[in-house]
Order: structure tokens, then sequence, then C-alpha cells
């Protein structure tokens, strides 16, 4: 067959360019094709956190940790909903993306790494130049390898000859390749495909907000090309969101520790601290999918100064949601809501007077003796709601970080048809996929993760079965 390229990869993000790096590694020669710009995707506007076991940042840090210790909290967590020899390798794949980075550049401090989800170990690498610093070294490298970029290119078709893929089409172009590799992210700023593969986020009507904004065609394009010639779907309604107040949905991320949650009926319901890989999903169980931060004038004042603000990584600014300032002009314009009273507040906000009333007891009565011995929560910050005026505010887990629905593919990432077969020259890689995140976020910088590895898994296979010599 009569080839441009010996691979075409569709979507310049993290897996795309780790799709790239690898083929061309091999010897393939390689079209990188983006919708946008410029290169990055969604990992160029990440922390730059990577989740990895068993590294050896994690053993500077004198971290003792295991591919396999990752592996049996990833599928525990998830209910098994997982492809275990997906999981497998995504678990055991975290020590060799740990010192490629390195060797392109990028720096992970051993005192940096951190319990970025709710495991007990740490597995959280921080990039010191964030995701857009990786980026930038995937850049690098794979122009140093020779592989051809192509901007501003959207893809509106696969071309298929005798059952197989062999390329893509983009406005009047033609490309042809032994193989084709999706990674063109997930979907999360179309409401057509959230509607449809999301439905707990499209609940949330126009209150959802998205990681993604200033990724644009994150929309979704990746999964619609592959299911147009028999690529199954999977992973249906499973993803990240994240909690944010209702006055400014600016990915908050984490509950506001300091103050007292409770959901419209008044109850306490998770420790305020919680990892925000979880705090979304019991945010979401509540009656009507909404809670409340409740807590007092002193709290306010103190936990809500400028230099008070709570950042949850070394790259990250810190939330504006929690401001004094910010506070203040939304009490003005009625989004916070404050009273002089606890039953008053109740009333305003539309929460249980009497089980609120309860609950600001109790949790007076645990920072009196200081221990939260209902919830556990561990924080410097914990005060009691006696001095008001009182305040609440209404939170959501509204905002997208991480989608979990797309194709399927196989441990070698071809794209499955729904019978479970292969759809020759065609593969995948990255947060396109459903089958390899599952129904929890198991930590801050699994996203990455999957897309450098499966970017890598997609890229090795189709260079080793079109374009490499057989031994």
């Amino acid at each position: 067959m009569q080839v441009d390229y010996d691979v075409i990869v569709i979507g310049g993000g993290g897996a795309g360019l780790s799709a790239a790096y690898h083929a061309a590694k091999l010897g393939a020669s390689v079209m990188l094709v983006e919708a946008s710009s410029k290169l990055g995707g969604a990992t160029a506007l990440s922390s730059g956190v990577v989740y990895a076991a068993g590294t050896s940042v994690q053993a500077d840090a004198g971290i003792l940790d295991s591919a396999e210790d990752m592996y049996q909290y990833m599928m525990t967590l998830n209910q098994w909903s997982i492809k275990p020899a997906l999981a497998k390798r995504l678990s055991e794949a975290g020590a060799y993306i740990i010192d490629w980075l390195i060797e392109l550049g990028n720096e992970f401090p051993p005192e940096l790494v951190m319990e970025s989800g709710v495991g007990g170990c740490a597995r959280g690498h921080q990039a010191l130049g964030s995701g857009y610093g990786i980026v930038q070294s995937l850049i690098n490298a794979v122009g140093a390898l020779g592989v051809e970029v192509a901007l501003g290119s959207r893809v509106s078709d696969l071309l298929i000859e005798d059952g197989r893929v062999v390329g893509i089409r983009s406005g009047e172009v033609d490309l042809r390749a032994h193989a084709t590799i999706i990674t063109t992210g997930g979907f999360a700023n179309s409401p057509a495909m959230i509607k449809r593969l999301w439905p707990t986020a499209a609940a949330h009507g126009t209150r959802l907000t998205s990681f993604y904004a200033d990724s644009p065609y994150n929309m979704g394009d990746g999964i619609l090309l592959a299911e147009r010639v028999g690529a199954n779907i999977t992973g249906i309604d499973n993803g990240l969101l994240v909690p944010s107040p209702n006055f400014l949905p600016d990915l908050s991320y984490t509950l506001p520790e300091w103050a007292m949650v409770v959901n419209r009926d008044g109850k306490r319901f998770i420790s305020e601290n919680a990892s925000y890989a979880v705090c979304g999903y019991l945010v979401n169980e509540q009656p009507e999918m909404r809670c409340f931060a409740i807590f007092d004038e002193l709290a306010l004042v103190e936990a809500c100064a400028d230099d008070s603000v709570f950042k949850l990584y070394i790259n990250d600014p810190g939330s504006d949601s929690w401001r004094l300032s910010v506070i203040r002009d939304q009490v003005a314009k009625g989004r916070v809501k404050v009273a002089d009273t606890i039953a008053d507040l109740a009333k305003r906000s539309d929460i249980d007077p009497v089980n609120l009333e309860i609950s600001v007891e109790r949790y007076n009565q645990l920072v009196d003796q200081g221990e939260d011995s209902d919830f556990f929560k561990k924080s410097a910050k914990f005060y009691p709601i006696r001095t008001g005026p009182f305040y609440a505010v209404e939170i959501r887990a509204s905002s997208i970080v991480s989608c979990h629905a797309g194709l399927e593919i196989d441990n070698d990432g071809h794209v499955l048809d729904g019978s479970g077969d292969v759809i020759p020259g065609l593969y995948a890689g990255g947060e396109v996929l459903g089958c390899t995140l599952g129904r929890r976020y198991i930590g801050g910088g699994i996203g990455v993760a999957n897309a450098l590895t499966f970017g890598r898994v997609a890229g090795e296979s189709a260079t080793r079965e079109h374009v490499m010599e057989p031994a």
C-alpha cells in the first residue's frame, strides 16, 4: 500500500505527543495532526502532576511503593470496573514515564511527591515546570526525531479500504498511513457528547463548567471518528466532577476544609478536607446534588485572607472562590446567604433549620474537644460557628476535570468494535479511551499518566506491527 507516512497521530496533547515520540523512536515516519493552533491539549493546562508508583523519585524520597500496590488500589477503588490488563499496564508504566520525562529535562523533586488521592501512599509527582513544561519537553523531543506537525487541521473522517483504516481526511486533503492513532482527548466542551456519555454531569445544566475551557477542541472528535467505523464506546457516566461554589465556578477542586459542610437536610456527610478525588462523588449523591459551606464571621476573616487561600499543588495559583473580598462581594450580590442566627440562615438557604442547628451544636462540640470524632477531619483550620453574622455558600460538584467514557482498546492499543474485534489499522490512547480510568478518579496526575502511558502503547504497537521488520 502506498502511504504518505508510516503513522498518523490525530491529536497533539500529551497522549498524541507520547504516541508520536515512541513511534518515531522506533523508526516510523510520523505526521501529528492537531485541530488547534498549538500543541499541548489538556496536559499543557494541568498542574504537571504525574501519578506513578515504584519510581526512582519515590525511592529518593524514602517512599516504599510498587506497581502492584498501585494496581490493587486502582482496581479496588474502581470495583474492578477497569480492564485488569490495562490497569496493570498503567500501574507498571509509572517508573518508565517518570524516568523518561526526567531524561527529557523535567524535574520532579523528591520532597514534592505527595499523596494526591486517597490510597495512603504518595504517588503524585509534581513537575517544577507544570504541565506546560512537560509539553514543551515533549514538543522538543518529537521535533528532534523528525515528527511532522500540522496545526489547525481538524480531521473529518477516517479513510477505510477493504475493512481497514488507511488514513485520514482533513479539509480537502487525504493522508494515508499504515496505522492511525486517535489521541484527541475527551469531550468536556461538547454539551451533546456530555448529555450522551455523562448524564450525571449533564444534570447540572448551566452550572456545568470545565477544566478544558482553554482547550477548545476537547469536543469528542476522536470518539465520533472511531464510532463511525464501528468502534465500541464504554465507560458511560464515568468521570470526575469537582466542587465549586455557586457564584464562581473556577475549579476550586476541594471543599473549604475550614468550614462545616452540610447537605440540604442540614447534616454533615463528609470530612471537609476529603481529597478532591472522592468528594465530588459524595456531593452528587446528596439531595438535589448540592451542599452548603457554613461558617461564621471570625472564620471568614481569618480563613479567607489572601495569605490563607488553599493551594493544592506547587504550581497551583490558588482558588479565587474563597478570598475574603470575593465572599464580601457575593454577599452584597445575594449569592452568599447571611443571617444573624443559624435558624434564619437555614431558611434563607433552603436548609432544614432543625437539623442545621443540631449539626452546628455538634460541630462546635467537636471543635472544643479538638478532635473530629465523627468524620476525622484533619485540619489546622477548625473553627467553631458561634460569632454572627453566619454565612452559607451553596456548592455543587459541577466542574469537569476528567472524562472517563470513550473508546475501548485491547492490551496493545488496538481500537475494538462492538464484538470485541480489532478494527485493523486503528489505535487510540489517552482521555479518548473509556476503559482505563474506571468509575472513580484515583488521584491527581492519573490523567497525565494515562495519556503518556497509552499514547506510548499505541505508538509502539503501531510501529512494531506495521513498520518494523519481523525479527
